[in-house]
């Protein structure tokens, strides 16, 4: 067993740094705000309500601020990914170990922590990019933590790195676990049966003994608000029975379906089943050794795939009121390298290796679609509010006063058209920021000098009443303007 941690070689942390950016390169060009950026470039709020304590501390020292958090893009999701390649070169060191390290191999085992199509979403935050980064690097070296060390210092290091990934961003540890699967079947295709166990069952206490620190320590004390609050509390059992953990499942499978979809899916399909084949190959072997030890392994690898198919959405599918997003699907990463180490650890996938490049080239295609999109939507969505802020103005809307909006704005032709082609980008493309009374749309208004307040559902409900054709100022295919008074009303057409 390993006493220390895998060497590090520079040459690859670089090349994997290189390529992790031509990924995120798109990204960078269009350097847009997110979804929650609009937000936090505004008014500076940060994490700690979420729980995520290290992330409001990590952006608040880079801005040398304490109350407030910098604009930072895309420095952000440069260190992000330069931490990453360097956790990552590890991993490689640790699933190569006593194989070739040339850079093809190494990128297969490690480029995809950053460049999958799921990551995108992640690596679109201006702010939240680098707190993910860093909780996805943090979950590697978790895994990573030398089996060799005495149970106590590998189960404090283990713990320590899981409290960082909770503190960060919490869907990492789903990477974190998905992992240590892939060490376990290492470990037992390698005939350490004893070492596997011992491995993965002190990863899985540290866990369950670190979740149990976070909860008492910072989800009692940091988590809390109408947002928070409810999205950070676990299933009942009653919850279980109605059927919403059955519920989040399909929600999880409906969002993996729309990335493999068509020739994708067959394409990307196809790779995994070759890595299960190779995980399945070493069923036989454990179960011709005497020990039980090794036939309770043959029946864990035979879950494998499915259990990291599982691990996709992971801890995320517990919660009674979850998001189900691109962006916590961040262990779709241990899939990928699972079906590249049929080509690095099979005689025959060793042969036909530059072929596990395919579905790493896809990514790259769907990266620099998806960059495009967004920079078209952008441009669309800021026609929109601009125009509907002039006939704001022009309707004498002015500070004080409260504005109500319905309907969804419309959609960028470009972007429908994109997503005909690509549908998994209707899930990772920012969401339309006006639609009805999300807090969005009026952060979008308040970027160009509209400032309404907050409404409940409520007033938003009674506010209705303002859409009559007594009240109607102005009106175009995509805009109507109404006033009563202090009270304005817009009515989005999506045309």
């Amino acid at each position: 067993m390993d006493q220390s941690w895998p060497k590090l070689h520079s040459r690859h942390v670089w090349l994997l740094f290189l390529l992790s950016c031509l990924f995120a390169l798109p990204i960078f060009l269009v350097n847009v705000p997110y979804m929650d950026d609009n937000a936090r470039v505004l008014y500076g709020y940060t994490w700690s309500r979420s729980g995520r304590i290290f992330s409001t501390f990590l952006m608040n020292t880079l801005g040398l601020r304490s109350r407030n958090v910098l604009d930072l893009a895309p420095l952000g999701q440069i260190l992000g990914l330069l931490a990453l390649s360097c956790s990552g070169a590890l991993l490689a060191a640790r699933l190569l170990c006593g194989r070739r390290m040339d850079d093809l191999s190494v990128c297969l085992c490690a480029l995809p922590l950053a460049v999958q199509p799921f990551f995108l979403e992640n690596l679109s935050y201006k702010f939240d990019a680098l707190p993910m980064l860093i909780a996805q690097s943090c979950a590697v070296l978790a895994a990573l933590v030398p089996e060799g060390w005495s149970t106590r210092r590998l189960f404090a290091t283990c713990a320590a790195f899981l409290f960082a990934v909770m503190c960060f961003y919490q869907p990492a540890l789903n990477t974190f676990l998905a992992l240590a699967v892939l060490l376990f079947v290492c470990d037992t295709c390698e005939g350490r049966d004893q070492a596997a166990w011992r491995a993965l069952g002190l990863r899985v206490a540290a866990l369950g003994v670190t979740y149990g620190v976070y909860h008492f320590v910072i989800i009692r004390h940091f988590v809390h608000g109408s947002y928070a609050g409810p999205h950070s509390g676990t299933m009942s059992l009653h919850d279980v029975l109605s059927g919403m953990l059955w519920n989040n499942l399909q929600q999880a499978r409906a969002l993996l379906a729309s990335l493999l979809h068509g020739g994708p899916g067959v394409v990307l399909g196809l790779f995994y089943a070759l890595g299960a084949a190779f995980v399945w190959s070493g069923v036989l072997p454990a179960l011709r050794r005497a020990d039980r030890v090794a036939k309770l392994n043959a029946l864990a690898l035979v879950s494998v795939p499915f259990l990291l198919v599982l691990l996709v959405p992971g801890i995320v599918l517990i919660l009674a009121d979850t998001v189900i997003a691109p962006r916590i699907f961040m262990s779709f990463s241990a899939c990928v390298i699972l079906a590249n180490l049929f080509f690095l650890q099979t005689a025959v996938g060793q042969k036909l290796r530059w072929l596990a490049v395919v579905p790493l080239l896809y990514f790259y295609v769907v990266s620099f679609d998806f960059g495009n999109a967004m920079q078209a939507q952008e441009q669309f969505e800021k026609e929109q509010v601009e125009r509907l802020a002039s006939m704001l103005d022009e309707a004498g809307f002015r500070p004080g006063d409260d504005l109500f909006l319905y309907g969804t704005e419309a959609e960028a032709p470009i972007v429908r058209n994109a997503i005909t082609a690509l549908p998994y980008l209707a899930d990772v493309l920012p969401r339309q920021q006006m639609s009805n009374d999300a807090f969005f749309g009026y952060i979008r208004l308040r970027q160009v000098g509209i400032d309404s307040r907050e409404h409940t559902p409520a007033e938003w409900e009674t506010a209705h009443s303002l859409l009559k054709a007594s009240h109607l100022l102005h009106e175009t295919p995509r805009f109507a303007v109404y006033r009563d008074g202090h009270r304005f009303a817009s009515r989005l057409t999506g045309l």
